[in-house]
């Protein structure tokens, strides 16, 4: 098995830049989606439920980004 080179794990600019943005939306839609809720429901006493339904839509959204990104990659 032949060693790989140094230049196949170096990542230019724009992979570089698409990653940092992803993960900057995650971030934003996980707060939106799960803390705001669960921090205007704290004194209520069905916060589970809510960060629950929450969850699913944020696996929702990532499984629609993510078919969008491989539709795009694929044309």
């Amino acid at each position: 098995m032949a060693p790989r080179r140094v230049e196949e794990f170096i990542l230019n600019d724009k992979v570089l830049i698409i990653a940092i943005f992803s993960l900057l939306g995650i971030g934003i839609l996980s707060v939106l989606f799960i803390a705001v809720p669960w921090l205007v429901n704290y004194a209520l006493p069905n916060w589970e439920e809510s960060l629950l339904d929450s969850g699913i839509a944020i696996i929702a959204v990532g499984l629609f980004v993510y078919g969008f990104y491989m539709n795009v990659k694929m044309h």
